[in-house]
């Protein structure tokens, strides 16, 4: 029988993990301007060099649909998602951080788990990259998309 180590960051991965299927259930997709950024908005505070946009999505993901242009690939369940999301915001100081998925219901998730452990200035891109029975989303809005390099 062989024994699972977890480093800290591992830890910590599948621990927000846990907690993001945990409360998927319990989450509503409603937008939140406190929270929430539209596609549009997402786009037009990147082009004015005030956010940074991650995308919590997989690498499959990334694959079929190609990645927000701009957007940082950092997948959610990465066991370095911490680690290189506090590498973002260093070289990025005072901007804000955005997170999209595919509908923004992940990355409304992550925002809200973030937050709550006293992240500041993070939001989620409602409707995502893909979009949503609410919003549009990236793709649909003809915002630029750049082509996952593993295609």
């Amino acid at each position: 029988m062989s024994l699972i180590r977890f480093t800290p960051a591992r830890l910590a991965a599948v621990l927000l993990s846990l907690l993001i299927l945990m409360s998927a259930n319990s989450t509503i997709l409603a937008f939140d301007p406190e929270t929430d950024l539209s596609v549009q908005q997402t786009y037009e505070r990147m082009n004015q060099g005030t956010l940074v946009l991650i995308d919590v999505r997989t690498e499959e993901e990334w694959r079929q649909t190609g990645v927000a242009e701009g957007a940082a690939p950092i997948s959610m369940l990465d066991p370095e998602f911490l680690n290189k999301l506090a590498a973002v915001q260093a070289a990025n100081p005072g901007k804000a951080v955005a997170f999209i998925c595919a509908s923004g219901r992940r990355s409304g998730i992550v925002q809200a788990e973030l937050a709550r452990r006293g992240f500041e200035d993070i939001y989620s891109v409602y409707g995502g990259t893909t979009g949503s029975r609410d919003a549009p989303g990236w793709i649909a809005e003809g915002l630029p998309v750049a082509a996952w390099p593993g295609n």
